[in-house]
């Protein structure tokens, strides 16, 4: 059986539904092939499904740590009930999706897919034909070179949030998005994390001043820690329960005890479906230019099996999605490219860690002394002290006599929402004055970013000059 199709999509990630979607409203005829449930890692065993964790973990510790507010709160975390709820969570997303490619007629292959040609995938029994294709097969989690490490198990973003009782001791190898995020999500539960970075600093290419606040608010719980300098070298499943964890701290050989290892070492490209299809890679998976075009005529490829196409690229589901859109606008004749400069990050702590542009060390390689990094504290901001959390702070990087903004990190309550205003002011170039002359309302936190950019002009107004 063949069927032909204008653009055929081979994986129902954040890229390839998102492709799918956008090609189907644009009038396109569009098959997308996934062997798994639509939404992949992000919707299902990722983004999605830890967030939801994450807002149960918080409730929890707002709760039980509400004494100053005159609240006396006593209780425990239903662990197999907040899995559920996650699961709920998941299974309304991925519904929702399904009805949305329905409705805008895209074909759903649930099979496995191979791209044999390219305009060819071929979907269990079917033959997909298509003018175009767009690869988007994710990626896979990266298993790093320890002794022991396969027998031992460990857990991965699925196992960890599958468990259906908390680990008194968790430790976690790896201090980048994936561990910090499900280490504070344990450590909020009642679990005594270990954190271990073989870096000098966890969360690599994030601000350094915002992650020593973030960390030292961390540890600050009471329940979590971060070993940096920390080259783990073995892991052993111990027959009588509990794992044991070796590392190289600072050149001596340090054995850590706990109940069970969480692998947080991030994650690699996969090409599973189009390994034979004579795609030129890149070191970090199919090399693409900005329209998503791959060294194969009419072959496209998105997300995570895509080489690094910026300086410290992240895998991220919002850039697996836009670039979904653009190989989508590409194939349909626009003019359309990718812009890296300007994508946000967050890190789902709590608190949160979010930076969109240049660093600050970025931006003084780049402009020399017209930079400027100005800061403004949470602990002055009425709205955040009013909710208890008020560690962290804005910082904000600008440069030249107009202040243009290049750069903003935040580490503090709600970072991953404040991030978005700041993220539109670097892409449209907005200056420091240009916040200054928005009114934001109050009590709000996003008026921490006037603040910071008050500060940056000279005129401060919550803060000592």
């Amino acid at each position: 059986m063949t069927d032909r199709y204008d653009i055929a999509i081979l994986g129902g990630g954040p890229g390839g539904y998102v492709a799918a979607l956008h090609a189907g409203a644009r009038g396109a005829k569009v098959a997308l092939v996934e062997k798994a449930r639509v939404g992949g890692v992000c919707v299902t065993v990722g983004c999605i499904p830890s967030k939801a964790l994450l807002d149960t973990s918080h409730a929890y510790w707002m709760g039980t740590h509400a004494a100053v507010s005159g609240v006396h709160l006593s209780g425990e975390v239903d662990l197999p009930k907040a899995m559920a709820r996650k699961d709920q969570v998941v299974d309304q997303l991925v519904g929702g999706i399904e009805q949305l490619l329905k409705a805008r007629k895209v074909d759903l292959l649930k099979a496995e897919g191979e791209l044999v040609s390219p305009t060819e995938i071929r979907a269990g029994e079917t033959s997909v034909q298509a003018s175009a294709t767009i690869v988007a097969t994710g990626s896979a989690v990266a298993l790093p070179p320890i002794q022991g490490i396969a027998d031992a198990k460990p857990l991965d973003n699925v196992g960890a949030l599958s468990l259906r009782e908390i680990p008194k001791r968790l430790i976690v190898i790896g201090a980048g998005v994936i561990g910090m995020e499900l280490g504070a999500f344990y450590s909020e539960i009642g679990s005594d994390v270990t954190v271990l970075e073989m870096l000098p600093a966890p969360l690599a290419g994030s601000d350094p001043d915002l992650v020593r606040l973030l960390v030292k608010a961390l540890e600050g719980h009471g329940r979590f820690k971060v070993v940096v300098n920390a080259k783990v070298t073995a892991v052993e499943r111990r027959k009588g329960g509990g794992v044991a964890v070796t590392a190289e701290v600072e050149g001596k050989v340090q054995t850590f005890e706990g109940d069970d290892v969480l692998l947080g070492a991030g994650r690699v490209p996969s090409l599973t479906g189009a390994e034979k299809a004579g795609l030129a890679m890149g070191k970090r998976g199919v090399q693409v230019d900005d329209r998503m075009r791959t060294s194969v005529s009419g072959v496209y490829a998105i997300g995570d099996c895509t080489a690094a196409s910026f300086e410290n690229r992240a895998m991220l589901a919002h850039v697996a999605s836009t670039q979904g859109e653009v190989a989508v606008d590409t194939i349909l004749g626009d003019d359309t490219t990718m812009d890296y400069g300007v994508v946000p990050t967050v890190v789902y702590t709590h608190p949160e860690l979010a930076s969109v542009g240049m660093s600050e060390a970025q931006a003084k390689e780049r402009y020399g002394a017209d930079v400027k990094a100005s800061r403004f504290p949470f602990r002055a901001s009425g709205r955040a002290l009013a909710l208890g959390e008020s560690d962290g702070m804005v910082k904000l990087i600008t440069v030249g006599k107009d202040q243009r903004i290049v750069g903003v990190h935040v580490m503090g309550p709600q970072a991953s929402e404040l991030i978005a205003e700041a993220t539109l002011a670097v892409r449209l170039e907005a200056t420091a004055y240009d916040i200054v002359a928005t009114i934001h309302a109050h009590p709000t936190l996003a008026e921490t970013l006037r603040e910071a950019a008050l500060v940056a002009i000279g005129r401060a107004v919550h803060v000592a000059r």
